[in-house]
């Protein structure tokens, strides 16, 4: 599992940033959509896209640069963005479903997460609709090949919509 310090910060995570010897500078603020947060002095900065680590040696560069000497910056993370999957079609219990913090997840968890397949189940014909650079991708997916270990696997990302289809027979 990946510490908090290699967690990729997102649109909607709010940060707690300390400055030590320095409580003006410290403060609260949310990831706005476009990855940027306001700081004291700094202005907006873009964090999105970062690690918490990569984040926080920025911020010590830009305020170590016109504004403090040898600064030292605690950057923490307050509250993580709603992370969602929604799982639809022939699972026990249909609905979005929350995934915390960094945590990944196989499509098998995610169906696990929703109660199961149905009786009337397809596990052949699974489809995972994804918005990639703001077009929506729909990618088909045989969990049956999964349930073998040379299957190899499918990780769920924040925002897919996964459809369990119904068998014919």
């Amino acid at each position: 599992m990946a510490g908090e310090g290699d967690y990729i910060l997102a649109a909607g995570d709010t940060l707690d940033l300390m400055v030590y010897r320095e409580p003006d500078l410290s403060m609260r603020s949310k990831i706005a959509r476009d990855g940027r947060v306001q700081l004291p002095l700094l202005g907006e900065v873009n964090v999105g896209g970062m690690s918490v680590r990569d984040a926080q040696e920025h911020i010590r560069k830009l305020y170590d640069a016109d504004y403090l000497v040898d600064p030292q910056i605690y950057l923490n993370i307050a509250s993580y963005t709603q992370r969602k999957i929604t799982v639809i079609g022939q699972v026990m219990r249909p609905g979005s479903y929350e995934l915390q913090g960094n945590e990944s997840l196989g499509i098998l968890e995610a169906v696990g997460m929703a109660g199961g397949f149905t009786r009337i189940a397809d596990s052949k014909n699974v489809t995972v609709k994804r918005s990639v650079d703001g077009k929506v991708e729909t990618l088909k997916v045989n969990t049956k090949r999964l349930d073998d270990p040379r299957g190899g696997s499918f990780d769920v990302l924040p925002g897919d919509i996964i459809t369990v289809g119904e068998s014919w027979y």
